[in-house]
């Protein structure tokens, strides 16, 4: 057994190094042999930093960064000091002067020496300048210093980071590596600015609306049968992570449009087994999903009619079985192309699934049509006109108010045991328009309007045939009763206040009543009514005290507190 095990240590051992046993990639048991520091700057101003970097080298076999993994030290922390945990690696100038630095690990070290000036800082400049930036997503900035002694640095981490309207976009003033990065938060403009030293630099941010930045389309890689109707759905997702339903707006597109024509409005009917890539674009963005298609290849479709011939004024179903390659048969109604060839004799409805309808216009013959891609079939439905065997109005007598309405409707019943209702194609009259009348046309056919007390007869005519119903109108009733002013109303002694009434009847018309409304007091030593008919609703102050105003008319009575004061 351990003479078995040799091989698949050795093996192991091998993988990360080539035949000669030298390392053929990275690993971590390679050891590190030396270590090389470098700075983007190799002199900083008084206050500023620079990042260091430090690069591993592996017996001469590979190299890789350890700027994380070693430890930094200044040998002159009053020149140069490293920064916090967040940012190891960056060393900022404390004191003009120059310091050794020092980065070790596992043993091996290396050093650099940094030089810090007491040079200051004369300009900020920010760029990017003047950008433009869609609500949602970010922009770094940069900040570069042009000192006394005409040097530039980089100030992006050590400068100070503003925005002035932080509902527009905001920026990002930590130490770390996020520092000058903004983030647009709403369509606006806002001032960028960088400070450092008593200097400032800025630029102007313009946050736009969202932009689209990718699409989904649903469903995720179906598998569908052949001549099978499959709807997709694009769904935008915007710089500010919002979603929405995108679909009548992107551009639709089918690798393979023999299996699957190009959709329209997201819909396609698949044609043949096999697959395709359904895509969806829209400003240059695009998504897509992979349509399978499966079962056999359409070779004939046979159309069902319930029945050969309809009474005109009715409908029939209408189905189409499709016949497939591989010997299968399904309902395909819903995924054909539906025609006749005389629209005044018939109609088709729009299918629904596999549910779809022919109605009967006009007496005659019609073609009816259904085509796929490569197959097509024909039917023949033959439209009769219907004799009419009876009418039946409803209801046959009907009770209505003056001012209200009702409705008639007639039912024809045809020979062949059909029924309809004709109320829309009805001719209506009223024997009495000054009781009640009936509507002729469109929707207000067969609608009787209340006029006045007294009994109509009305009449509906349909193919030479006709039927009546009565109508009863009552008088129009009292509703309501209201008073004006409705509210306690102050009166002083010896002074007069103008009430009215007014009625509401059960046709909501309104009338003034005041002068025939019975006013009184609950006490007549506070306040009287009039007792003249042309001042009716006429009430005056007696004495000081409060009473109640009562109005009646017919059987409503209604009442109002009325106070009394000195003058």
């Amino acid at each position: 057994m351990r003479n078995l095990l040799w091989p698949v240590l050795l093996m192991a051992l091998l993988s990360g190094c080539g035949w000669d046993g030298t390392a053929s990639r990275e690993n971590d048991f390679t050891p590190l042999t030396a270590i090389t520091i470098t700075a983007d700057y190799s002199t900083i101003a008084l206050n500023t930093s620079t990042r260091l970097k430090a690069t591993g080298n592996y017996s001469g076999l590979f190299t890789r960064d350890i700027s994380d993994k070693v430890t930094w030290t200044s040998g002159n922390t009053a020149v140069a000091a490293f920064a916090t945990a967040a940012t190891p690696s960056r060393v900022t100038g404390t004191g003009a002067g120059t310091a050794v630095l020092t980065a070790t690990l596992g043993g091996v070290s290396a050093t650099s020496t940094m030089t810090v000036s007491s040079a200051t800082v004369t300009t900020i400049t920010v760029t990017p300048a003047a950008p433009t930036l869609a609500k949602g997503l970010t922009k770094q900035f940069t900040a570069t210093g042009t000192f006394s002694d005409a040097t530039t640095q980089d100030l992006t981490f050590d400068a100070a980071w503003s925005s002035s309207d932080t509902a527009v976009a905001s920026i990002s003033d930590t130490a770390d590596d996020t520092r000058g990065l903004a983030t647009a938060l709403a369509a606006g403009t806002t001032t960028i600015s960088a400070t450092f030293g008593g200097m400032s630099g800025t630029t102007l941010l313009t946050a736009t609306a969202p932009v689209l930045q990718s699409i989904a389309v649903t469903p995720a890689a179906p598998s569908v049968l052949s001549l099978s109707k499959t709807t997709f759905t694009a769904t935008g997702t915007y710089s500010d992570a919002t979603t929405g339903n995108i679909t009548s707006q992107v551009t639709w597109g089918s690798s393979t449009p023999s299996v699957a024509p190009v959709p329209t409005s997201g819909s396609t009917v698949t044609s043949a087994p096999g697959t395709t890539s359904i895509s969806a674009t829209l400003g240059g963005i695009s998504g897509t999903t992979t349509l399978t298609v499966t079962g056999g290849t359409l070779t004939g479709i046979s159309i069902s009619l319930a029945s050969q011939t309809l009474v005109k004024g009715t409908s029939g179903r209408i189905s189409a079985t499709g016949v497939f390659s591989n010997g299968s048969t399904r309902d395909i109604t819903g995924a054909l192309t539906w025609t006749v060839d005389n629209a005044s004799r018939a109609s088709l409805t729009t299918p629904s699934g596999n549910v779809m309808w022919a109605s009967a216009l006009a007496s005659g013959s019609v073609t009816i049509t259904a085509e796929s891609v490569s197959k097509s079939a024909t039917a023949t439905l033959t439209v009769t006109a219907p004799s009419l065997n009876s009418l039946a109005i409803s209801p046959t007598s009907l009770s209505l108010t003056g001012g209200t309405t009702g409705r008639f409707t007639l039912t024809a019943v045809f020979n062949d045991g059909t029924s309809q209702d004709v109320t829309d194609t009805t001719a209506w009259s009223s024997g009495t328009d000054t009781v009640a009348t009936i509507g002729t046309t469109g929707l207000a056919s067969g609608q009787v309007s209340a006029a006045a007390a007294g009994t109509a007869t009305i009449t509906a005519e349909y193919d030479g045939t006709s039927k009546t119903a009565t109508v009863t109108v009552k008088a129009k009733t009292l509703k309501s009763l209201a008073i004006s002013p409705s509210t306690t109303t102050n009166l002083t002694i010896g002074s007069a206040t103008a009430f009215t009434a007014t009625a509401t009847y059960t046709d909501a018309t309104t009338a003034d009543v005041t002068g025939d409304t019975v006013w009184t007091t609950a006490d007549a030593n506070v306040a009287i009514p009039a007792d003249s008919q042309q001042l009716q609703g006429q009430i005056m102050g007696v004495n000081s005290g409060s009473t109640t105003l009562t109005a009646t008319f017919g059987n409503k009575t209604e009442t109002v507190t009325v106070t009394v004061k000195a003058p």
